[in-house]
């Protein structure tokens, strides 16, 4: 009798424990969708901005640079694209936000 209630406790401690990974595997995917929108959103943000000052219209030199340096860094956000940085590096758009580069203090 102690051998079978013995075997059913460590049958339900095995369920208990893979239904906790499994939630914490669901709550890890679930934080890293909401951190690859949040760059996604950020990126279409830049794209927005940029394409408002391009229909600005009568942009110098040193504005086509500007834009072209934010294309590029729509591009560095934009989990889809993931464009390496020259500086910055590869984003890591699953983490979180103070985790994303090599530089905490970059946001």
């Amino acid at each position: 009798m102690y051998e079978a209630a013995e075997i059913i406790r460590k049958e339900r401690e095995a369920r208990e424990e893979e239904r906790r990974k499994r939630y914490m595997n669901e709550v890890e995917r679930t934080v890293a969708l909401i951190n690859l929108a949040q760059d996604y959103a950020m990126a279409c943000r830049i794209r927005a901005f940029v394409e408002a000052l391009e229909s600005s219209g009568n942009l110098t030199g040193e504005d086509l640079q500007r834009i072209d340096w934010a294309k590029k860094k729509a591009d560095w956000y934009d989990p889809i694209i993931a464009r390496e940085d020259e500086f910055l590096g590869k984003r890591n758009h699953e983490k979180r936000k103070d985790l994303k580069t090599e530089y905490p203090w970059w946001q």
